[in-house]
């Protein structure tokens, strides 16, 4: 009898010990770690002057870490794509089929991931209504969001300030800030020996010169079709003609074909011309460099504005380019949504202001903005404004041939620009060759 409870005694342990084991297994499921890689370009960035890092290497390292505070029960792994070689990290991760679950860089990286077979349809997790509508925009495809920016770099024309005051003209306001308005102004310039403006052709054409295309109405691309350009109308022909005019003139910097963008930056950062495209991170190094090397006396009063539009063009849109951030679709919906989470916290007001106040990145949302650091400069705010207000070109940044569409104006424009095709000749001969690259 004895001997009959004790084998029944060790049943009832040996029972009770395996469902502790069960319930103790599904307690430690339940705790379980979600993985999320998330790969960005560059480095540990630094933080602001004074700020606690929390241990943290960099400002990208803290608000993922922030991220996993808000989410117990998530890890972040953040993997440095090699900067200098393009996506080989990317590219490997790819090849053995581990994607990263949320990936940051330059837009021209995702132009084969931007699609249904590859990321996740944003607007299905995301409330989409606080970031800037255009920007959301140009990675929305058949109605679905695919990326978001989390910064967004743009430019801007610049102008010396003190050269208008030295001939006494004013800035009109913006409406009247046109193409006519501009020639006259250029003529008062040349009186004084002073070139108005910079048309870089030595590579053809490139961001900086696009604006003036866009001032007369003209555009590469319509509506978002990558498949061909759209240049080859009369509106892009009257922007090249007056590109042309202000060099056959003498307002613009003579011999335009033997100047690149490196030249415009060198030119007006040592108040050689009154103008050029560029953006407020050349201005803000280069001023304070040319005078420490002895090329200016003393930096002059500097401003950005829209270039000078055709009526009836309102606003000529500026050259822009965006960091974006996409999350992979996988087959495990609990994923997907901490992915969706993960982009949101990354496009959100904390990083944000890092990406304003150190880099100065401009916003990508309509509910935040940032007015210390970088984000603090006149340059920076004149930007920040002008881009919001006039929108940005789509030069084909997300189209995989665009590169070898754009080799056609290496040199049909520096012929144009020397006279030995016409405005017809060269756009008719470019709208064949690039739309040969585009179909291949």
């Amino acid at each position: 009898m004895e001997d009959s409870m004790l084998k029944r005694s060790i049943a009832i342990s040996l029972i009770l010990l395996f469902f502790t084991c069960l319930l103790f297994a599904g307690g430690q499921g339940e705790k379980d770690t979600m993985t999320l890689k998330y790969v960005r370009s560059g480095k540990p960035n630094r933080f602001p002057e004074g700020e606690d890092s929390e241990g943290y290497a960099g400002y990208a390292e803290k608000v993922l870490g922030h991220f996993e505070e808000e989410n117990p029960g998530v890890k972040v792994i953040l993997i440095y794509r090699d900067a200098k070689q393009g996506s080989l990290t990317v590219d490997a991760m790819m090849a053995r089929g581990d994607p990263p679950d949320v990936w940051a860089d330059a837009q021209g990286y995702f132009i084969k991931y931007l699609n249904d077979d590859y990321a996740l349809r944003l607007e299905e997790y995301i409330d989409l209504s606080p970031y800037i509508e255009y920007l959301i925009e140009k990675y929305t495809f058949d109605g679905h969001t695919y990326a978001i920016p989390n910064n967004n770099v743009a430019g801007g024309f610049a102008i010396n300030l003190d050269i208008l005051d030295s001939i006494g003209y004013a800035m009109p306001a913006q409406p009247d800030w046109t193409t006519d308005e501009f020639t006259r102004l250029s003529a008062k310039l040349k009186a004084v020996g002073m070139p108005s403006t910079m048309i870089p052709s030595m590579n053809g054409m490139h961001s900086w010169l696009w604006p003036w295309i866009y001032a007369f109405g003209g555009e590469l691309y319509a509506d978002g079709d990558h498949s061909k350009v759209a240049v080859n109308t009369p509106e892009a022909a009257a922007g090249f003609s007056y590109m042309k005019m202000l060099v056959d003139e003498g307002y613009a910097y003579p011999y335009p074909n033997e100047q690149d963008q490196n030249a415009a930056v060198d030119l007006f950062t040592t108040g050689q011309v009154f103008s050029s495209m560029m953006q407020n991170g050349h201005t803000d190094y280069w001023l304070p460099e040319q005078v420490a090397q002895g090329a200016l006396d003393e930096e002059f009063n500097l401003t950005f504005v829209e270039i000078p539009h055709n009526p009836p063009i309102e606003h000529t849109e500026v050259f822009g380019y965006q960091t974006i951030v996409v999350a992979y679709k996988s087959e495990d919906e609990q994923r997907n949504i901490m992915s969706a989470k993960l982009v949101e916290k990354m496009t959100g007001p904390e990083y944000l202001y890092y990406v304003a106040h150190v880099s100065g990145g401009f916003t990508t949302r309509k509910d935040y903005e940032c007015t210390t650091g970088a984000a603090a400069r006149p340059s920076y705010r004149a930007i920040a404004a002008l881009a919001t207000d006039a929108g940005q070109m789509d030069l084909g940044a997300l189209s995989a041939a665009s590169q070898e569409a754009a080799r056609a104006w290496e040199l049909l424009l520096p012929a144009f620009m020397n006279g030995e095709i016409s405005v017809e000749e060269m756009l008719d001969q470019f709208e064949v060759e690039a739309n040969e690259a585009l179909a291949r």
